[in-house]
């Protein structure tokens, strides 16, 4: 494996891959099982938790043809199939390298159908001929092609599909859902992968008995990366730029501001990669510039809040946590009736603004929204 000698290699603000990846194991060792063994999983987590960074780690692992499905823009049940016939074309062209024996696959593949193949610059390119038929009907035929070409190498492949709560969002009707845990079902060849940010409407998709995608999946919940873990990871990054550890304090410093979280680790130690040996003045110090920095934004953000919500939000930055939100202590220092409190709660849980953690405290899940309403503070 390459040496990665750019600060910003080891803490990416996207997806983190070779080095730069952190930990994870016991979640990369249950998703490739999955894998192997053809079981349909789903990912969940906040945004901006790494569930992108660790199916990428485990496909590549597996070193198996894969098709990753992005639905974050999707809004219509054409846009869906769009995504699909995409990944379709990406996964043929991995297939069979040769572009020429590519197109040729594909055709064999779709030959009888609506559907056709052409040749582009970045490979095989998956089209449909306009037709009266819904987006649902091409879809399931797409899958079932897939299936038969899976077959016909004798190979296993994944499909990954990334913001996946968007299809039950768009698709109202529930008919692309049924269509795709029909071919996740009868499959002899491909493993499934879906992960979304989303847990309120993942949870409708998945927990509903009403819907088609109940109880199908094996669910890997995403949490915090452990200090430790994160510990051996920023120390090794450390002894590569500056020869050395940084201290226990500058660690503790970290792990404060950014509450462990994923994405905020990154920023800051990407920041703190960029110049000398921190200590942990330095990094509050940059932490609360980038909080100065991203305030507007913040302020954006809370301001489509209802004036309950964002109040209740203000508070719970203010206390830092609470096991009682619903308490007299709690109510008496939010200054809110207990009703009003208790609505939202539930709004702002919904929409991932707080989370409970282990031991049942109830907090800000953003660090940044979580510093910038705290702000007297600093």
């Amino acid at each position: 494996m390459p040496k990665i000698s750019a600060p910003m290699d080891y803490f990416p603000l996207s997806v983190a891959e070779g080095e730069a990846f952190c930990n994870r194991l016991e979640e990369i060792t249950q998703l490739k099982t999955c894998i192997e063994q053809l079981r349909p999983v789903l990912l969940v987590s906040p945004r901006r938790y790494g569930k992108t960074s660790l199916a990428i780690r485990a496909i590549t692992q597996m070193k198996m043809p894969f098709a990753q499905f992005d639905f974050f823009s999707v809004v219509e049940e054409s846009d869906i199939e769009k995504v699909i016939l995409q990944g379709a074309g990406k996964l043929i062209s991995q297939m069979e390298t040769i572009p020429k024996k590519a197109l040729k696959l594909a055709s064999e593949l779709f030959d009888g159908t609506n559907i056709r193949a052409v040749l582009t610059k970045v490979g095989v390119s998956i089209e449909i001929n306009r037709r009266k038929e819904k987006p649902a009907y091409y879809v399931l035929d797409i899958l079932e092609k897939v299936e038969r070409l899976a077959q016909k190498a004798d190979k296993k492949i994944i499909l990954f599909f990334d913001e996946f709560q968007c299809v039950g969002d768009v698709a109202s009707n529930h008919a692309m859902e049924s269509v795709l845990r029909q071919v996740a079902q009868l499959t002899k060849s491909i493993a499934f992968i879906f992960s979304g940010s989303n847990r309120h409407l993942l949870n409708q998709m998945f927990e509903d008995r009403t819907r088609p995608f109940y109880k199908l999946c094996e669910r890997i919940s995403l949490d915090r990366i452990s200090e430790a873990a994160y510990s051996k990871h920023i120390q090794l990054a450390a002894k590569a730029i500056w020869h050395t550890e940084i201290s226990s304090q500058a660690l503790d410093a970290i792990f404060s501001a950014t509450a462990r979280h994923p994405y905020y680790v990154n920023l800051l130690c990407s920041r703190l990669m960029r110049g000398k040996l921190p200590d942990a003045e330095m990094v509050n110090q940059i932490w609360y510039q980038y909080a100065k920095e991203e305030r507007s934004s913040v302020s954006s953000e809370t301001e489509l809040l209802s004036k309950n919500q964002r109040k209740l939000l203000t508070i719970l930055a203010r206390v830092g946590e609470t096991k009682a939100p619903l308490g007299s202590e709690f109510i008496q220092k939010a200054k809110m009736a207990k009703a009003s409190i208790e609505q939202s709660l539930n709004f702002l849980e919904q929409k991932d603004y707080i989370y409970k953690d282990e031991n049942g405290s109830t907090k800000l899940l953003d660090p940044l929204i979580q510093v910038v309403l705290s702000e007297d503070e600093w």
